[in-house]
């Protein structure tokens, strides 16, 4: 892959930044056969786990403070994910995980970033939706744990499957198109080239929705992830299963 046929792709600047780094350089090349489909590599983020994702900064700086408050974000992840980016299995190879998740390791405050995760949720309804939302206030908090969350999200999968839905498949669908329709600050809206590298790092458009947050214009709000955020870092999955009821997955 040439510079120009790089350049021809990626936002003004990239490609020079690219260029000057030997590892994002590297990256960039092995992705050269998908140029044309994604301009980025969809597991960019993979590639640079493990202390490397530094290498970013000259290219989020370019937009400004949004961009640097995403790389902060992605370091967060990085850093409460590193225990757990390689296991040694049981004949004693080393396997390297996919994609991004923390252990949960208990811890206080989960009621709370709970509640505050619902009054988030429940606040863009009543405020910006402008309708009744779809889960209570005051909900039923339990976790499971295992093999009990593991059948617990193969339960909700084959519901969804079958057409039954969940406050939470709602929320999450509601979610996506609020800020799919929001415009971006300034060069901001660049960075879309980087929405499949986001999603990749956990499959999972919520926490895709928390980096992107401060590349978004909009009416000033504190993010409205921030909470489903911290409940990740913990090593949590927040699940919905009824309007009164919340169970998080470890």
């Amino acid at each position: 892959m040439t510079m120009e046929e790089c350049r021809e792709h990626l936002p003004d600047g990239w490609t020079e930044l690219i260029w000057q780094d030997p590892l994002l350089r590297e990256i960039f090349e092995e992705h050269e056969y998908d140029l044309e489909q994604e301009a980025a590599p969809p597991f960019l983020i993979q590639a640079l786990r493990g202390g490397n994702l530094t290498h970013l900064r000259p290219i989020l700086a370019l937009y400004g403070d949004p961009g640097l408050a995403m790389l902060r974000g992605l370091l967060e992840i990085d850093e409460v994910s590193r225990d757990t980016a390689e296991i040694t299995t049981p004949d004693g190879q080393t396997a390297y995980a996919g994609y991004f998740f923390a252990n949960y390791k208990g811890g206080s405050g989960i009621e709370e970033l709970v509640h505050k995760h619902i009054q988030a949720m429940r606040k863009v309804y009543l405020e910006v939706f402008q309708e009744e939302p779809p889960v209570d206030e005051a909900v039923k908090i339990r976790i499971l744990s295992g093999k009990e969350g593991y059948d617990f999200q193969m339960k909700l999968h084959r519901e969804f499957c079958a057409g039954q839905y969940h406050p939470g498949d709602d929320i999450y669908d509601a979610m996506g198109d609020w800020i799919a329709d929001m415009l971006c600050h300034g060069r901001c809206g660049e960075l879309e080239v980087l929405n499949e590298a986001l999603y990749h790092i956990s499959n999972d458009y919520m926490l895709s929705h928390f980096l992107r947050w401060p590349l978004l214009a909009h009416e000033p709000m504190e993010n409205p992830f921030q909470a489903y955020f911290e409940l990740w870092k913990m090593g949590l999955l927040i699940k919905i299963p009824a309007r009164d009821e919340v169970v998080l997955v470890d």
